[in-house]
């Protein structure tokens, strides 16, 4: 882990050096901030058992640091958090947590350069017991490295076209052996209509993507598309596409690539309101999109679906860590530590499989003068292609905040989760999870949040029920 560590740190160093060298160049603005969260956190069962419960009580110190610059061709995002605990043990007591964004113009409008690294927590196997923290003894966690640096060019033919040629490497890298490390490579080409098509639209896409793991496991995704679009009048845009795929991956099913195609429209009936919806055929049968954003002045509305060809690199490699701000641009907190929100993802197995996923997603906020309410469902249909394993990931959540005085709010929330696996497997759970936090400010720079959490878990596997009541109080200082 820590040859790892220092392997893919020295390349985000060496990455984002050289970006700020540009920026540097160019004057950049600069924003920074720093913060170093201190907890105590009592569990009446850490080792998340269904008989035989131990209590413990646990320290953590978090120090986290947040960069931002703006320059005239370079731009940098960065949040990070180094969290220790006391714990020890079979458990890392030191957990790294990064996201870095950047990009940056080489050469004026031709030549551009992203730059993205994340390292955070996930669960080995996410249908089996996992923590809400780190602190749990059941050992069904690995840090997950990833960077991602991908040069591309740009060139305008008048008003006529515009194209973009694409190299995308990617690699993951995990800290626990039994885990497979991934290394992807990934050429995109795409030619869009000018802006001599005023209403009629078209454009051309191609795309090819390679993964490798450490095991000599190899796939292969190759697509290329042509894409159609007609606008009816502000509100209403015809759009679709049609194309051929041809794919190489382990599988039990029958095909694997053929033609595809997809047709379906965009509402934009304000500036508030957007939906986008189609459907499709690809080789594993028929697909369905819709994306949905509505805002108005005290509440905002997201609904989306898909039905894609992914794997786990793929998820991992592009999911987000820190979740800084809400709709409202508000800071989400993390309702144990005071951290950051930290984003875990919705995969059925870290590995290199690859499967169909049908997932949706939808989201209400209503914020009030000074209460904020938060209703959220999401669902995930995986189909494996390697083999007869279905699993399905459902998911519902509620969160009500209410600030109660100039220095004191309050929240409670409840989730309920819900995971089925067949074929290769026969595993079911649900988890219900209630939440109830306050938060006293101390001082301009200081704010005190005790924060309790009640969990139980039900499943039809020996070992994997438990319930947990967890207690933390953590004092976040701002330097």
């Amino acid at each position: 882990m820590v040859s790892m560590g220092r392997s893919f740190f020295s390349t985000c160093i060496v990455g984002t050096g050289l970006l700020l060298l540009s920026m540097t160049a160019s004057a950049a603005e600069w924003t920074r901030s720093a913060s170093i969260n201190t907890s105590v956190v009592y569990s009446d069962n850490i080792n998340l058992a269904s008989t035989g419960k131990e209590s413990e009580v646990n320290g953590i110190l978090t120090p986290n640091i947040t960069l931002h610059g703006r320059g005239a061709r370079a731009n940098l995002d960065l949040v990070g958090a180094l969290e220790i605990n006391s714990q020890g043990g079979n458990n890392d007591s030191v957990n790294p947590r990064l996201q870095a964004d950047a990009n940056a113009e080489l050469y004026e409008r031709v030549v551009f350069l992203d730059l993205n690294a994340t390292a955070t927590q996930n669960a080995i196997d996410p249908l089996a017991v996992t923590g809400t923290d780190n602190l749990s003894n059941r050992g069904n966690k690995t840090t997950t490295y990833s960077y991602r640096i991908s040069p591309y060019l740009k060139h305008r033919y008048k008003g006529l076209a515009e194209m973009e040629l694409r190299y995308t490497y990617n690699q993951l890298n995990h800290s626990e052996s039994t885990v497979a490390d991934t290394s992807s490579e990934a050429f995109n080409l795409s030619i869009d209509s000018g802006s001599d098509f005023a209403k009629g639209t078209w454009g051309i896409d191609t795309n090819r993507r390679t993964t490798d793991n450490d095991q000599g496991e190899v796939s292969e995704l190759n697509s290329l598309d042509l894409r159609l679009g007609y606008r009816i009048n502000r509100q209403w845009r015809i759009n679709g596409s049609v194309g051929n795929e041809s794919n190489e991956f382990a599988s039990v099913q029958s095909s694997r690539d053929g033609s595809r195609w997809d047709i379906g429209a965009t509402w934009t009936p304000s500036a508030r309101t957007v939906l986008d919806f189609g459907i499709g055929e690809r080789f594993f049968g028929n697909t369905q999109r819709l994306s949905l954003s509505h805002e108005s002045r005290r509440s905002v509305l997201t609904a989306s679906f898909t039905h894609a060809l992914t794997d786990s690199t793929a998820l991992l490699s592009n999911q987000v860590v820190f979740l800084v701000t809400d709709q409202f641009g508000q800071p989400i907190i993390d309702p144990v530590t005071g951290d950051p929100f930290l984003i875990s993802g919705n995969l059925a197995t870290i590995g290199t499989s690859t499967f169909v996923d049908e997932r949706l997603a939808l989201s209400y906020t209503l914020e009030g003068r000074r209460t904020r309410l938060t209703l959220n469902a999401d669902m995930s249909d995986q189909t494996f292609q390697d083999s007869n394993r279905e699993v399905t990931l459902r998911g519902l959540g509620a969160s009500l905040s209410r600030t109660l005085s100039g220095k004191v709010s309050a929240d409670v929330g409840l989730n309920w989760n819900q995971q089925e696996e067949s074929g290769t497997g026969n595993r079911e759970s649900d988890t219900w999870r209630l939440q109830a936090g306050l938060n006293q400010r101390l001082g301009q720079k200081t704010n005190l949040r005790l924060n309790y959490i009640y969990t139980d878990r039900s499943s039809n596997q020996a070992g994997q029920s438990y319930e947990e009541n967890k207690l933390a109080l953590t004092l976040i200082h701002t330097l």
